[in-house]
C-alpha cells in the first residue's frame, strides 16, 4: 500500500509558488486547484466518455517523451525544488555488534518538470500511472541514502517501483527498499539493558549540489510509521525525529535530510535471564550464615558454587555485546553481586580461622586450670573482701575471693590476668553491690570484652545475617532509582531534541 495517497491539489501544494522561467504554472497558489480552462472532467463527462483514454495516454506519453526530451538534463536551470517523503513498514533486525538495523522503507520523491505537463492535450487525464521502466527515461534528482551499508530495491515479483505523473508536470516516484543503516551506539551501552538506541538515515542527492537539486520534507506528515504486526522482541520505536542539514563538500553546498529512530530496549527479558539469577546466586552465599561455624567445606562450597555461577552468566552476557570500553549498567549489578559473594568467602575464611583459635584457646585454658588446681597454692575462698563472681559459658564458676593485704598483691594481678584470657567470660548479674576495685576489674574485662566481640564466630554471622541483606537493599534501591527513575522517566525529558518529532505510545 502506498503512502498517504494523494490528491492533485496535495502534490501541487508541495511544489507550492514553483513556477519556472518562461512557463507559467496553471496551479492557483491559494487553494491548488487548476483554472477554468484546465479542470478536470469526470470519467462519465460526455466529453471523456467519446475518446480513448489509454490511446490517448499513448499518445500524451509519446508526445513528452519524444526526441526533444533529455533525461541528462535539470528541468529548470536555476534549480529544482524536490520534497521528500519517508514511510517506515517494519523493522526487521537490530545488532549489537554490528551497529546497525534492518528496515523496510516507502520513499517518495515529488518535483516539477515542466516539460513532461500534459494539462493542454485533455482534461480527461487526472494523471498517467506508469511502471518502472518509465524512469530510465525520465529525468531523476538521485536522491539515496548516504550513509546506509546497504540498500536494495524490493522485486517482488518486479521492481517496487511507483511512478504517477501529473497533468501540471509533477512527477512522484515511490520506491520500496531495504535498508540497513548505522546505529549511533557510541557510548549509548552505559545504560544496558535500559539503554536507549538511536538509528538513523541521512538522504541527499548523489549528482547534486543545491544549485540543481534543493531537497525539503513534505511539509506534512514527512515521517511516518505503519503500524505493524512485525514488532522486534528486544525493542520498541518510541520516538521518531527528522531534520535539514546543509554541509559544504569541494564540489559544492549539498541538502541533506536526516531522519533518526529512537528505539527502547525492553528489558524484562534481561530481568528474568541476568538480574534474577545473579540475585539468586548471592541470596545461596548468604546460606553459609545459618550453618555452624564448623561446617566450613559446606559453606565453602556454597561460595564457590555461587561464584562460578556468576562468572558462566557474566561470559554469556558479553557474548551478546561489543566489546566497548566503559562500564555498562549490567556490569554494576555484576560486580556488585561478585563483591556480595566474595565477601560471604572471606566471612567464611574469617569465621573458619576465629572458631580455630577458640579451640585452640580453650585447650590452652583447660591445660592451664589443670595445672592450677593441681600445684596452685591460693586459697579461693580467702579473697572474700572482693566478692566477685565470674562464670564461663561453658558453666564453670570462678568465684575469686581477694584480700588487700600487700603480699598478694603479685597473686591478685595474675588472677586479673588469668580472667582477661579466659574465653567468655562475663559478670554474673546476681552480685549488686561490689567494691570499687571490683568494678574496675569488671570495667576492664568488659572493655576486652567489647573488643573482642567480632571476634566470636557465632557473633561474626549473626552481624553479617542482618547487614549483608541490609546493604544489598540499600544497593538496589540506589540502583533502581537512578536507572529506571533518572534515565528512563526523567532524563527523556530533559534531553529532547530540538527539531520535528512525533512519538509513540
Amino acid at each position: 500500500m502506498l503512502p498517504n495517497l494523494l490528491n492533485v491539489a496535495q502534490i501541487v501544494n508541495i511544489i507550492g509558488n514553483h513556477t519556472l522561467a518562461g512557463h507559467e504554472s496553471t496551479v492557483d497558489s491559494g487553494n491548488g486547484s487548476f483554472d477554468h480552462e484546465s479542470e478536470f472532467l469526470p470519467p462519465d463527462h460526455p466529453e471523456c466518455a467519446k475518446i480513448d483514454i489509454t490511446r490517448h495516454s499513448q499518445q500524451i506519453l509519446k508526445n513528452m517523451l519524444n526526441e526533444h526530451y533529455d533525461a541528462q538534463l535539470v528541468p529548470d536551470s536555476k534549480g529544482v525544488l524536490v520534497s521528500v517523503e519517508l514511510a517506515l513498514q517494519t523493522f526487521y533486525d537490530i545488532s549489537e555488534i554490528s551497529a546497525s538495523f534492518t528496515a523496510d522503507v516507502l520513499l517518495s520523491q515529488i518535483w516539477h518538470d515542466y516539460r513532461l505537463r500534459f494539462d493542454h492535450h485533455t482534461r480527461c487525464i487526472q494523471n498517467l500511472s506508469l511502471s518502472y521502466a518509465i524512469t530510465n527515461k525520465i529525468w531523476q534528482p538521485f536522491v539515496n541514502f548516504v550513509n546506509s551499508k546497504k540498500s536494495e530495491l524490493h522485486s517482488s515479483p518486479t521492481p517496487n517501483t511507483f511512478v504517477l505523473i501529473y497533468p501540471n508536470g509533477t512527477i512522484w516516484v515511490n520506491y520500496r527498499l531495504r535498508v540497513e543503516g548505522p546505529c549511533f551506539m557510541d557510548r549509548s551501552f552505559r545504560h544496558y539493558p535500559m539503554d536507549v538506541q538511536t538509528c538513523g538515515l541521512v538522504l541527499e542527492s548523489y549528482a547534486y549540489n543545491t544549485a540543481k537539486v534543493r531537497l525539503k520534507w513534505r511539509d506534512w506528515d514527512p515521517v511516518f510509521s505503519y503500524s505493524s504486526s512485525t514488532v522486534l522482541p528486544d525493542y520498541m520505536l518510541s520516538e521518531i525525529y527528522w531534520d535539514k542539514n546543509t554541509f559544504i563538500y569541494a564540489a559544492g553546498q549539498w541538502d541533506q535530510l536526516s531522519v533518526n529512530f529512537v528505539l527502547t530496549r525492553q528489558f524484562a527479558f534481561h530481568i528474568i535471564q541476568i538480574y534474577l539469577p545473579l540475585q539468586t546466586s548471592i541470596f545461596i552465599s548468604w546460606i553459609s550464615f545459618y550453618l555452624d561455624s564448623r561446617a566450613l567445606p559446606a559453606r565453602i562450597t556454597l561460595g564457590v558454587s555461587a561464584m562460578m555461577a556468576l562468572s558462566f552468566q557474566y561470559g554469556a552476557i558479553v557474548k551478546t555485546l561489543p566489546r566497548v570500553s566503559y562500564i555498562k549498567a549490567v556490569d554494576i549489578w555484576v560486580f556488585a553481586s561478585v563483591g556480595y559473594v566474595f565477601l560471604s568467602l572471606i566471612e567464611t575464611a574469617i569465621v573458619g580461622f576465629l572458631e580455630r583459635q577458640r579451640r585452640l584457646a580453650m585447650r590452652k585454658y583447660s591445660r592451664k586450670s589443670k595445672l592450677s588446681r593441681s600445684t596452685s597454692s591460693f586459697d579461693m575462698d580467702g579473697f572474700a573482701n572482693f566478692e566477685t563472681h565470674y562464670t564461663n559459658s561453658n558453666g564453670y564458676n570462678c568465684e575469686t575471693m581477694m584480700t588487700q593485704t600487700p603480699s598478694q598483691e603479685d597473686a591478685t594481678q595474675k588472677l586479673i590476668s588469668e580472667m582477661e584470657e579466659m574465653p567468655n567470660v562475663r559478670a554474673n548479674p546476681f552480685r549488686k553491690s561490689l567494691p570499687l576495685k571490683t568494678r574496675v576489674l569488671e570495667t576492664k574485662l568488659k572493655i576486652r570484652r567489647w573488643k573482642s566481640k567480632w571476634c566470636d564466630p557465632e557473633e561474626l554471622d549473626r552481624a553479617s545475617r542482618q547487614y549483608f541483606p541490609l546493604s544489598f537493599c540499600i544497593f538496589n534501591f540506589v540502583y533502581w532509582t537512578y536507572y529506571l527513575g533518572w534515565i528512563k522517566l526523567v532524563k527523556p525529558y530533559w534531553e529532547k531534541p530540538q527539531t520535528s518529532f512525533i512519538t509513540f505510545d
